[in-house]
């Protein structure tokens, strides 16, 4: 999922969660866009069975609900650890894993859930970060 169809999907969750029935233009006045911009992003978001439009309503379907769980928990996790170790404001931190966190492939993005879920139970080296030996990087401390 693209960062921005994400943000979408947020802004449904959360608007649902303030008024009884959420409109294509709540959205567009949330992400402060066009309605045409949101309307392709509903429709983008409706195709994936992400969303659900009844009677103009947008409504998150129960697939939607899961995808932003587990990506919403991979952000919160990330951030959180930003904004601990590296002194990346709490905004920044926030935008920076949800930019990351789209960008991981969808196999990377279920280990990371994963491994959060796990209550990080593994092991990393002490040299950091592991990567195959295909990828041509070798990590000698």
């Amino acid at each position: 999922m693209s960062s921005s169809e994400l943000r979408y999907l947020i802004a449904a969750n959360n608007l649902a969660k303030e008024l009884q029935s959420v409109k294509q233009t709540d959205i567009a006045n949330r992400l402060h866009v066009t309605k045409v911009s949101a309307y392709n992003a509903i429709e983008r978001l409706r195709e994936k069975e992400y969303i659900e439009k009844n009677d103009r309503k947008i409504v998150l379907t129960d697939r939607g609900r899961e995808v932003l769980d587990e990506y919403m928990m991979i952000i919160r996790f990330m951030a959180g650890h930003l904004s601990l170790h590296c002194g990346t404001s709490e905004k920044q931190a926030y935008e920076d894993a949800l930019n990351a966190t789209c960008a991981f492939s969808d196999v990377t993005r279920n280990g990371v859930a994963n491994f959060i879920k796990s209550g990080m139970k593994g092991e990393i080296n002490s040299g950091g970060v592991c990567f195959g030996s295909e990828s041509g990087y070798r990590n000698e401390r």
